[in-house]
């Protein structure tokens, strides 16, 4: 489904950004598209171990899915090398009475499903989300992973008693133990008793104290709508998680959900974790909640207050029985119902009129926990609301896309509505070299047109994959930004609909590097007449 619109243009994969020596349209693909969006959320998938992740199914659920879009303009929502871009309808933007809120539910091939919440609020135009996708059987640097078949007799109920934990490792000394009684049976999520010959029972533990598993926090963020409280009552909250785990169990294929008997689950702790009752490192006594996510549905449910105590390992444990599986979070949870979000103003003349993409970090008060990390595009005067912090004092870091520490400071809450002014200081010792890529289309009989938006994303020459950092988003057909220098080449990508285009090893030349495409250019060596017919043929409709 197309959406229905007056105004049509081009969107032209980056090959046009950077021409070197060669004719400055070479190997265009000129694709024919819909609307300019207003409206735009783009969410950066990646892979734990950096791997390049399979084809990806994704779908909008929630309250304002039906006025969600590709940013191509169609229903169908495409990943192209794991790149969600998404746009609101020209019919439904956020107005100041009216949050948009959906969750984009994300499945592929051997990885946990994710449920990640969205909402984008009047003025919002633009956010950018990073989250990781993780295989459910493969560990990580902070990740550990276990599975094990325990027999089951003829009537599905467990043989014997069964004891399985995490491994512990280098990079996560915690560990996650799932006991199970004799005589258990399982059951399905229609409470049907599952039979078979055995039980198989998967469990993955975090590193809760690592700031990369913040990404693999269920949902991407430690911030989450739909959050039901020991009160019953469901809002928004911040988690600060002292540990966390997935434990699926299957019989035949089939997932377990509920047990006759209760299993009993034992979750090690952050021994840096500080509950915020005391504000002191964790220590044997200290309660923290217990809550249950729900991929299917992106909730979190209150289970039950437990408390820290040393185990057998002589490590700090939260112990708690359970009757049904899932993730499982350990540690505090802050309600921010009430939040109003801080603007941040960011000062940098010697971006003058271009951008580059930045990291924003929010840590603990003493700068020892990372709160996440997000991305924004920075421009000399922007200004951005920030969302999803907790109540509770924080520091903020920037740093560009080497780690360079660019600016940092102080909120003393971070839910209080705070205006925050960040003056973001020039780089030393190296010339500010503002590289200009423009693109215009030249329609027959019209004259130049402007192309939509999209995100455009670089790296060095030849590095890894993984190495793929935004480098900004054209406005107007233009993207000018201050990250790339003049002798170096770099590798560029850019998406659109479910395809991916990748220029590799492109010199920058010249501080404008821009180009006009129009129906007497060279439209590349695969298909030019039939790139020039899509030129054309989309030009009548402006």
């Amino acid at each position: 489904m197309k959406l229905n619109i007056k105004i049509y243009s081009f969107f032209l994969l980056a090959v046009f950004l950077l021409n070197g020596c060669r004719n400055p349209a070479y190997d265009i693909d000129v694709l024919f598209d819909a609307d300019v969006i207003q409206y735009k959320t783009t969410i950066i998938l990646k892979d734990a171990n950096g791997a390049t992740l399979p084809n990806l199914n994704v779908s909008v659920t929630g309250a304002d899915a039906a006025s969600i879009y590709d940013f191509s303009g169609t229903k169908q929502i495409f990943a192209p090398s794991g790149v969600i871009t998404l746009g609101v309808t020209p019919k439904a933007v956020p107005t100041a009475g009216k949050t948009l809120s959906f969750n984009v539910i994300v499945k592929g091939a051997g990885y946990e499903d994710k449920n990640i919440p969205v909402t984008i609020s009047v003025d919002q135009f633009s956010q950018i989300l990073n989250v990781t996708m993780l295989k459910v059987a493969v560990p990580t640097p902070v990740t550990t992973v276990v599975t094990k078949d325990v027999p089951l007799a003829a009537d599905g109920k467990t043989t014997v008693a069964s004891t399985i934990e995490t491994p512990a490792s280098s990079t996560v000394p915690q560990t996650t133990t799932i006991n199970v009684a004799a005589g258990t049976q399982m059951r399905d999520a229609a409470g049907k008793v599952l039979t078979g010959s055995s039980l198989t029972v998967r469990a993955i533990n975090y590193d809760a104290n690592d700031p990369a598993s913040i990404d693999m926090f269920p949902g991407g963020s430690l911030s989450a709508p739909d959050v039901v409280g020991a009160d019953g009552t469901t809002g928004s909250a911040f988690f600060i998680p002292a540990g966390f785990a997935n434990i699926q169990m299957f019989i035949d294929g089939v997932e377990v959900k509920t047990f006759s008997t209760p299993i009993n689950i034992s979750i090690q702790v952050d021994p840096t974790f500080r509950p915020q009752a005391t504000n002191q490192p964790i220590k044997a006594g200290d309660k923290l909640s217990v809550y249950s996510y729900d991929v299917a549905t992106g909730k979190f449910n209150f289970e039950t207050i437990g408390t820290a105590a040393l185990d057998s390992k002589g490590k700090l444990a939260v112990n708690f029985p359970m009757s049904h599986l899932t993730i499982f979070v350990v540690g505090d949870v802050i309600n921010t119902e009430a939040c109003v979000e801080p603007t941040f103003t960011f000062v940098a003349p010697w971006l003058n009129d271009g951008t580059q993409s930045m990291n924003l970090e929010i840590l603990s008060a003493d700068g020892t926990k990372s709160y996440g990390k997000r991305t924004i595009v920075v421009s000399n005067g922007l200004v951005a609301k920030i969302s999803g912090l907790p109540a509770l004092a924080t520091q903020y870091r920037i740093t560009d896309n080497t780690g360079k520490l660019l600016a940092e400071g102080a909120l003393a809450n971070s839910c209080a509505g705070t205006n925050v002014t960040i003056t973001i200081g020039a780089p030393t010792g190296v010339p500010v070299q503002n590289i200009s890529l423009i693109l215009n289309v030249n329609c027959p009989g019209k004259g130049l047109i402007i192309v939509p938006n999209f995100d455009l994303f670089y790296k060095p020459a030849g590095a890894p994959n993984g190495e793929y950092k935004l480098l900004g988003t054209t406005e107007n057909g233009i993207l000018k930004t201050t990250a790339l220098t003049i002798g170096n080449s770099y590798d560029f990508r850019a998406t659109w609909k479910n395809e991916t285009k990748v220029v590799g090893k492109r010199k920058i030349t010249d501080l404008d590097m821009s180009t006009v495409v129009g129906e007497n250019d060279f439209l590349g060596t695969k298909s030019p007449n039939y790139n020039k017919s899509l030129l054309i043929e989309a030009c009548k409709g402006l």
